[in-house]
C-alpha cells in the first residue's frame, strides 16, 4: 500500500461501517488522517472508529443518513466544530436493492437514489464548501459495478454518478478542490490504496508526502 503521511489532515468517509468504506477509513487512519467515520447504522460507525483508534490512529464516529440534508448539515458541523477543517472527502455509502423492473416499487427507488446519488451530491456539496474557505481539499466518489443484474434502481443510481463527478469536475476546475471518481469493483484492501493513491497525487496531500 502507497505509505506516505496524513498527518493533520481531516478526512470524512461515508458508509464506513463496513465494506469499502470501512477499509477506506483505516487505511486513511493508518496513514495519519483524523477520519470522521460516518454510517447510518451507529454501531457500524463506532466499531470502525474503535478498530482506527486501537491501531493507534485518531477517529470519531458519526452516525447520520447521507440522504438527509439535516442530519449531514448537523454532522458537518461537528465535525468541523471539532477539527476546524475538512481535507478529504470519500463518499462510500451505497445501499443495493435486488428487485427487478417490475418489482421495484417507488420507495425502493427513491432510497437507492436517495443514498447513492443525492447523498453524493449533498455531501460533496457541503465538502467542497468548507475545503474552499481551508485552501482546498480531495472528493473521491468510489463507484461500484452498475451492471448488475435484477437491480435497475441501483444502475441507475450509479450510471448518474459519472455525470455528477463530470459536472462537479468541470466546474471546480482551476480551484484547490479535486473532485474524482473511482472504481469500487475489486477487495477492499484494492480500493482502500487506490484512495490513498489518489490523495497522494492530490494538490491537498503534496506537502504531507514523507
Amino acid at each position: 500500500m502507497i505509505q506516505f503521511s496524513l498527518a493533520n489532515r481531516v478526512a470524512v468517509v461515508t458508509g464506513a461501517g463496513g465494506g469499502y468504506g470501512r477499509a477506506v477509513a483505516l487505511a486513511l487512519g493508518a496513514a495519519g488522517a483524523r477520519v470522521a467515520v460516518n454510517d447510518i447504522n451507529p454501531d457500524g460507525a463506532q466499531r470502525t472508529a474503535v478498530e482506527i483508534m486501537d491501531a493507534g490512529g485518531t477517529a470519531v464516529a458519526y452516525a447520520a443518513d447521507v440522504s438527509n440534508k439535516l442530519g449531514l448539515q448537523t454532522m458537518f458541523y461537528s465535525i468541523l466544530e471539532k477539527w476546524e477543517r475538512i481535507d478529504i472527502l470519500v463518499n462510500a455509502a451505497v445501499v443495493r436493492p435486488q428487485a427487478t423492473l417490475l418489482k421495484c416499487d417507488e420507495y425502493e427507488w427513491d432510497r437507492c437514489v436517495g443514498v447513492n446519488l443525492k447523498g453524493v451530491f449533498l455531501c460533496t456539496q457541503t465538502a467542497v464548501r468548507a475545503m474552499a474557505s481551508t485552501g482546498g481539499g480531495t472528493v473521491i466518489v468510489l463507484q461500484a459495478d452498475g451492471q448488475r443484474a435484477g437491480s435497475v434502481a441501483y444502475a441507475a443510481s450509479v450510471a448518474g454518478l459519472e455525470g455528477f463527478v463530470a459536472g462537479a469536475a468541470r466546474e471546480l476546475a482551476g480551484s484547490p478542490v479535486r473532485v474524482e471518481l473511482l472504481a469500487a469493483d475489486g477487495a477492499p484492501a484494492a480500493v482502500a490504496a487506490s484512495v490513498l493513491q489518489a490523495c497522494a497525487m492530490a494538490a491537498v496531500s503534496v506537502g504531507a508526502i514523507a
